[in-house]
């Protein structure tokens, strides 16, 4: 049984990721569905970060000692002003550094 289920969820996800590269379907899809992917990342990674920012390790949510969420509206702040990933995270990670440490 457990064999089967595995290869069933393989059969599965191999037919997902082949059938749209074979061509069977059509590639032109509707304009809508090709604007609506631009907003997949932003309603799959949004609950992660939002979650990971406002819950500590006992399950409560805190906003004095939160280092984490103050360092992510920094991080915000830094994005919206230079638009760069690189200079998002660098200081998004130091001032969370600083924040814990000291």
């Amino acid at each position: 049984m457990t064999w089967s289920l595995i290869v069933l969820c393989g059969v599965i996800t191999f037919l997902i990721r082949f059938i749209p590269l074979s061509g069977i379907i059509s590639s032109d899809l509707p304009l809508f569905l090709k604007q609506s992917f631009k907003y997949i990342p932003l309603a799959v990674l949004t609950p992660i970060i939002v979650s990971d920012l406002s819950i500590i390790e006992n399950k409560n949510f805190l906003l004095i000692d939160n280092f984490k969420l103050y360092s992510a509206l920094i991080a915000i702040f830094v994005a919206l002003i230079w638009n760069n990933v690189l200079a998002t995270i660098s200081i998004g990670m130091a001032s969370f550094l600083i924040m814990s440490n000291f």
